[in-house]
């Protein structure tokens, strides 16, 4: 999709990093950005999940973004790579399903620091290219937990509402510097993030995973001058208001 901007100038969102890309939505985005010819840099801890999804021309950057300065340099060798950064999709982030008393202060620490402190660093780097550019989307996927409480999540509902609060204010800040921001409140979609989480769901009731990646790209799509700022869709039998 190629849409037009004022004046006639022609803007296309073809060169895009996606964090968090090795699986879940990430892995499933960039598989359908690849089929449509979209210059891609994909970012994950494991450069093998990486170069297992096959692929070919992609930028792969494997690294820790809470370990220091690689969130910035992430972004900036992307943009290298690239030869410039229309869209950044940040899909990087870890669960934890546990009551607040069992939750340990090192739990809690680390699932902040995962899920907030390091998608405030990829939007920060990000925000500064993009408005040295004056053009750019960065879209985040806090999920249905970083807009509605859930019990025994306290730690993972914590850092996602921080996620929701600190990207609005990135919004009003960089308000008409052409830089853009979406937030996707996604109920549970299906996949590899429950794996590892030491208890049973309905994994056949939650959004399937080639939807959440389908509506994140109407985000991408979006002429310039318009922004899906808060999206919200959730399994009908699991909504939490």
């Amino acid at each position: 999709m190629r849409p037009s901007a004022p004046h006639g100038r022609i803007v296309t969102m073809n060169k895009i990093l996606i964090t968090g890309a090795s699986s879940g939505i990430g892995a499933a985005l960039a598989v359908k950005l690849a089929a449509r010819g979209t210059a891609l840099a994909l970012a994950g801890r494991s450069q093998e999940k990486l170069e297992a999804l096959g692929i070919e021309g992609a930028t792969l950057l494997s690294g820790d973004l809470t370990s220091a300065g690689v969130a910035e340099t992430t972004v900036n060798s992307a943009n290298e790579a690239l030869g410039g950064l229309d869209v950044v999709v940040h899909s990087a982030g870890i669960g934890l399903i546990k009551s607040s008393l069992e939750t340990t202060d090192a739990e809690f620490t680390k699932v902040l620091n995962v899920n907030t402190r390091a998608t405030f660093l990829v939007a920060q780097a990000s925000a500064k290219l993009m408005a040295a550019q004056k053009q750019g989307l960065f879209i985040t996927i806090p999920g249905i937990l970083g807009k509605a409480p859930m019990k025994n999540a306290a730690a993972y509902c914590a850092s996602k509402y921080a996620v929701t609060g600190l990207i609005k204010c990135f919004a009003q800040e960089f308000a008409r510097s052409g830089v853009r921001f979406s937030l996707f409140h996604l109920g549970g979609v299906d996949s590899p993030f429950w794996d590892d989480l030491g208890t049973s769901f309905q994994r056949d009731k939650m959004i399937p995973v080639e939807t959440a990646a389908d509506l994140v790209l109407q985000a991408i799509d979006a002429p310039p001058g318009l922004v899906l700022s808060e999206v919200v869709m959730q399994p009908e039998s699991h909504q939490l208001v």
